[in-house]
């Protein structure tokens, strides 16, 4: 079994900046770093760190070297990928020196944690919102799950291969989810997608494998299914999630936000 966190959305940006003029996502991620390892004998052991997405806001290189050592200080593998409002080349240069992390092209790269097979895939299209799963990453994925025999897979992305019904956010999604469908397809055991991109937890299927995302670290958006829902995020409820593989493994969401207690019942 292998047990991993699951950040994504951290949007950190420049020291001293403000995301989107509000958010101080520097002081936000520092607060969750620093509420994770308080709750590390809570969670129990861990065998890594699965970042799916959006490291960056503004894909500045200072903003990468705050995520990168904020990050180190959990003391566990990572596994980043990058996101929409990533910069490909700063963050391949704020995360080069992981041994999962190509040297050049898409930063596709997959790993053993535990007894599971990790996969992550990258969605990236510099210059716009939507994502896309190049034939190259399709490719990699085909010949990652032929490999894989029978251990648990989970297949990591930023662009999530389902629909939310928030329109807005549906329309910057994943743009080629029947392709990722037809590679899924010829899995021999259940793949877990696991994906970030929407700021709040969604479960679904792409074929008949389950389909998560996770909340984000600095921010959420409303469940507003109206065809005229305002655009725009709050700035909660923040959080994160924890991984478990193998028969009877689980997905549990990780509330970041403090909260009283616990009292007796």
């Amino acid at each position: 079994m292998a047990r991993l966190l699951q950040l994504s959305d951290l949007h950190v940006v420049a020291p001293g900046q403000l995301c989107s003029g509000v958010l101080d996502t520097c002081a936000l991620l520092r607060a969750a770093i620093d509420r994770l390892i308080a709750m590390r004998p809570a969670l129990g052991a861990l065998d890594g760190v699965l970042i799916t997405g959006d490291v960056s806001d503004d894909g500045s290189p200072e903003s990468y070297a705050f995520a990168r050592a904020e990050l180190d200080r959990l003391g566990l593998a990572l596994l980043p990928l990058p996101g929409n409002h990533d910069n490909r080349a700063a963050f391949r240069a704020g995360f080069g020196d992981l041994e999962i992390m190509p040297e050049q092209g898409l930063i596709d790269w997959a790993a053993d944690v535990a007894d599971c097979r990790v996969i992550g895939l990258d969605t990236l299209v510099e210059g716009q919102g939507g994502g896309r799963l190049r034939a190259e990453s399709l490719d990699f994925l085909a010949a990652e799950l032929d490999m894989a025999g029978g251990r648990p897979v989970i297949v990591a992305l930023h662009h999530p291969p389902l629909r939310t019904r928030i329109r807005f956010m549906d329309a910057i999604g994943l743009d080629n989810v029947p392709a990722l469908e037809k590679v899924l397809e010829r899995a021999p055991q259940d793949v877990t997608v696991l994906a970030g991109h929407v700021h709040r937890v969604h479960l679904g299927r792409v074929g008949r494998h389950s389909v998560m995302t996770a909340p984000s670290v600095c921010s959420a958006f409303a469940l507003d299914l109206r065809a005229k829902a305002p655009v725009g995020f709050l700035k909660g409820p923040t959080g994160c999630a924890v991984i478990e593989t193998g028969p009877g493994g689980t997905w549990s969401v990780l509330p970041l936000d403090q909260a009283e207690g616990p009292y007796p019942f």
